[in-house]
């Protein structure tokens, strides 16, 4: 009977430490799936702040008359963002990433959704 009993514990600490050691890998994974979407996240506000000065770059650069229109989409990949321009700057933020760009100055403000930018008399208008 004694040697029944001790294989029964043995078996439950074994199982005991299995549990331990696959709870500590399912932790760790955790940890870096939410690494890897603050960095995604972080990537995509970048882009639409980069995307935003380039359009803008080109206004500025060519000659009266530009007129382009494009769509900023109301979130990037379920992740919601606002857009902030002040001075010669525009800022895109989310709950996790913040992002800024110099720009050139332009009357207006972005926003989510269709966008209009034109040039005329050298001055940048958007929307």
């Amino acid at each position: 009977m004694n040697s029944k009993s001790q294989i029964n514990v043995e078996f439950f600490i074994l199982m005991g430490l299995v549990f331990l050691v696959a709870l500590s890998f399912e932790l760790a994974s955790l940890d870096q799936l939410n690494d890897f979407r603050a960095q995604k996240e972080s990537e995509a506000v970048k882009d639409i702040a980069l995307k935003l000065q380039k359009e803008l770059l080109i206004a500025a650069a060519v000659e009266d008359g530009y007129v382009r229109i494009f769509e900023m989409p109301n979130k990037l990949d379920s992740i919601n963002y606002s857009l902030i321009m002040q001075n010669s700057t525009i800022a895109v933020q989310s709950k996790n990433g913040y992002y800024f760009v110099a720009i050139p100055q332009a009357i207006g403000n972005f926003t989510k959704g269709t966008n209009k930018i034109n040039k005329t008399g050298g001055v940048i208008h958007i929307n």
